[in-house]
């Protein structure tokens, strides 16, 4: 996954960082939305102080709507994505075709080869060695990174992607001036895809994997955690996919998940800046209107039961000990996530949350530690992690117990009018904070139109944060932070042999 970059680029809400301050009847009046015949729709937020305009696409398709054996396709999906057309990222497309067909039939050998009772290794070195010179020589005909190159070319900044459980994501900023070449660009990366530097591009992907994942032990434990949380849910899979899916997805495996996913159904388009409704209108029609249409993907109908009891797995290994304390949460979609958000800001968010100033600033038990809530995605109901990193002379036992009696506290009815209110505040803060870059407010409205049914729901959600009550905590802890409701992993230090047989004979 390419690393996210938001711009900051200066916008609206100058300054303002409170929720009284900040008209919100002035900044709806400021957006715009239409659809496209196909069912494509558009929201645009007019600012006209700088020549300047932000473009999101926003996708419903992430790893969740993946099946067994081809977990990690979308993020596959998403790097391919920007290997061009038949016109651009293509020196000679006819013959670069040709090439990249006769790849794809030495890679379906070799799949055949590899997966066999009694595959012949001497065949299978053979076809690795063909596949290598197909695609030495397929690379003859490709223009790399000629996406970029042109974006980049006429003053785009922040050209990224990025995929989660819940969605893909691409973006970009240009010069206004730009908008039209944005929209060739944009709607030829889903109207005439063309796949290419395939097997290069998973090699980039199994690294991404290894650094990630693999070679990170608390990479490694999240994804253990994620493993044993969810039984049923695709959220058990991590957004990469197991290196064995990595390895074994084709190129007809993608262009089909591309086929049944990217239409009209499943985006929405977030323009911001310096552009009219009108010249966004002709310029959308122009190109955008050759996207198929389509229904969007339904939520999936699997529900994650509820745990029969806590679950717990510990990760022995060369590193600092980690304890990962996580609860099954409710989806962005119910009225639980916002007062999950508040409970957060309480218990976890920031230096002045109750668990980082008892943990890090005042006993000093804990090196770090910070609080998550979404976890791997909020469309469904999801994970609250609590990650923390013991100082050398705790352990993970000492820091869970601390942890859990602050979360006793709270059930109790332990939280003050002023702690409450202070930490509403500060989630309003943080709300309009994120909001006052383009990029930071189309993706707060694009996903509330996504998942939550309309980009209204931004500022509606913000206003509700005052009728939190105290009460509310009371209950969501009640119903959520239950030791059946848990999810709890380690990481040890690994022991010797030698030192595991004296401890076995001094039983």
């Amino acid at each position: 996954m390419r690393k996210i970059v938001l711009i900051g680029l200066v916008f609206l809400l100058l300054g303002s960082l409170t929720a009284a301050d900040v008209d919100f009847g002035k900044i709806k009046g400021q957006i715009s939305e239409f659809t496209l015949e196909n069912g494509l729709k558009f929201v645009l937020l007019e600012d006209h102080s700088v020549p300047i305009s932000t473009f999101l696409t926003f996708t419903n398709v992430g790893g969740s709507d993946e099946k067994i054996g081809i977990y990690g396709i979308s993020h596959f999906v998403e790097h391919l994505a920007f290997k061009g057309t038949s016109d651009i990222s293509t020196k000679n497309y006819p013959a670069e075709k040709k090439i990249m067909k006769e790849m794809d039939r030495v890679f379906e050998m070799l799949l055949r080869e590899q997966n066999k009772i009694k595959p012949d290794e001497a065949g299978i070195k053979e076809l690795k060695q063909k596949l290598a010179a197909l695609q030495e020589e397929a690379a003859l005909y490709v223009q790399s990174n000629e996406i970029d190159t042109i974006l980049k070319r006429n003053g785009a900044v922040g050209l990224n992607a990025a995929t989660s459980k819940d969605f893909t994501m691409y973006l970009v900023s240009l010069p206004s001036n730009k908008l039209e070449l944005w929209a060739y660009m944009e709607s030829a990366r889903f109207t005439d895809p063309v796949f290419r530097e395939f097997y290069k591009e998973r090699d980039v992907i199994q690294e991404e994997r290894r650094v990630r994942v693999e070679n990170q032990p608390m990479g490694k434990l999240i994804e253990e955690v994620q493993a044993i949380a969810y039984k049923d849910h695709p959220y058990k899979v991590s957004v990469i996919g197991p290196m064995s899916n990595i390895a074994n997805i084709t190129r007809e495996d993608v262009e089909d998940y591309f086929e049944t996913n990217y239409h009209s159904g499943n985006m929405v388009i977030g323009v911001a800046g310096d552009v009219y409704p009108d010249q966004l209108k002709k310029v959308a029609r122009k190109y955008f209107s050759k996207i198929k249409a389509g229904e969007k993907n339904p939520l999936i109908h699997t529900v994650e039961p509820p745990q029969p009891g806590e679950k717990t797995i510990t990760m022995y290994d060369d590193s600092q000990p980690w304890l990962l304390l996580a609860y099954h949460a409710p989806s962005i979609r119910e009225d639980d996530f916002l007062r999950f958000q508040i409970l957060d800001y309480i218990l976890t968010s920031g230096r002045s949350a109750r668990l980082y100033k008892k943990l890090v600033i005042n006993e000093k038990s804990a090196l770090e530690f910070i609080g998550y809530l979404g976890f791997p995605g909020d469309k469904y109901p999801c994970l609250y992690l609590m990650i923390a990193l013991p100082n050398a002379e705790k352990s993970t036992a000492d820091i869970e117990k601390s942890i859990l009696e602050e979360i006793e506290k709270v059930r109790s009815g332990e939280i003050s009018e002023e702690e409450l209110n202070s930490a509403k505040t500060r989630a309003k803060v943080d709300s309009i904070k994120g909001m006052k870059s383009q990029m930071g407010m189309l993706m707060a409205l694009l996903k509330a139109e996504m998942f939550q049914g309309d980009w209204r729901r931004v500022f509606d959600d913000i206003n509700m944060i005052d009728k939190i009550t105290v009460q509310d905590l009371q209950e969501l802890v009640n119903k959520y932070f239950t030791r059946q409701n848990r999810i709890v992993g380690r990481i040890e230090k690994k022991k010797s042999e030698d030192k595991d047989k004296k401890q076995e004979v001094a039983k």
